[in-house]
């Protein structure tokens, strides 16, 4: 259960974000752009327009980071920003890849204990897939973290038309949605609602469905940021 409230606290924040902008992410870019501002410049200078709400109060030039004399708002310490935006965003793309791993093995692991019907091996099987579940869970919700709290690019621009990261934002909505989903359904095979063994059917095949679909809609969001 707090997997699932940690998830759609999680799903908030990132609706919030990914509606408020569509950001740059090449740091050579960035670097450009900062060179460019003056000396003289005044401090929302430094900063984005567009930001969101979390990364405003986060990075805002009031935000929870500017209390620390690392994260002043300069222009010496914008540059470091923009070093450690890279390596989160690095990192964010990293574990995008675990956690498609994890689903993958959720996926398999998850047939394997369908087929098995409760046979001798169905506990071993249900113990690797509540690991490949777990791992998915932690990678999934740090990836997704990875991009919401990273610091603000020089500029935030407004793409018109579509784009790779239109549609990955698309299936991010997707995805997301199927990550709440599939648990809660998993949660349900074993709880109250399984004393009725049609309605455990239906939520074994609704949970096993959901699962591949949620896989798949995942692997088209990296998929579309690759190429």
């Amino acid at each position: 259960m707090k997997k699932i409230v940690f998830l759609g606290v999680l799903f908030l924040m990132f609706i919030h974000q990914i509606n408020a902008q569509t950001d740059t992410t090449k740091l050579s870019e960035d670097d450009l752009l900062l060179q460019e501002l003056g000396a003289n410049d005044i401090k929302q200078s430094l900063l984005p327009e567009g930001m969101g709400l979390i990364r405003r109060s986060f990075w805002g030039e009031k935000g929870l980071m500017r209390k620390f004399d690392y994260f002043k708002l300069t222009a010496d310490n914008r540059e470091r920003e923009l070093v450690l935006r890279r390596r989160m965003l690095q990192t964010h793309q990293a574990l995008g890849f675990v956690a498609l791993g994890g689903m993958i093995g959720s996926c398999v692991t998850g047939q394997l204990l369908i087929n098995s019907h409760n046979g001798d091996n169905s506990l071993t099987i249900k113990t690797v897939h509540d690991v490949f579940v777990t791992t998915t869970m932690i990678a999934y919700g740090t990836t997704a973290l990875m991009q919401l709290l990273a610091p603000p690019p020089v500029i935030i621009r407004k793409n018109k038309g579509w784009s790779n990261m239109k549609a990955h934002r698309t299936l991010a909505y997707l995805h997301f949605s199927g990550m709440l989903l599939t648990p809660i359904a998993g949660r349900m095979i074993y709880g109250d609602v399984s004393q009725n063994a049609n309605a455990s059917d239906q939520l074994r095949k609704f949970h096993q469905v959901s699962g591949y679909i949620t896989t798949a809609l995942f692997a088209g969001a990296v998929i579309v940021m690759k190429f």
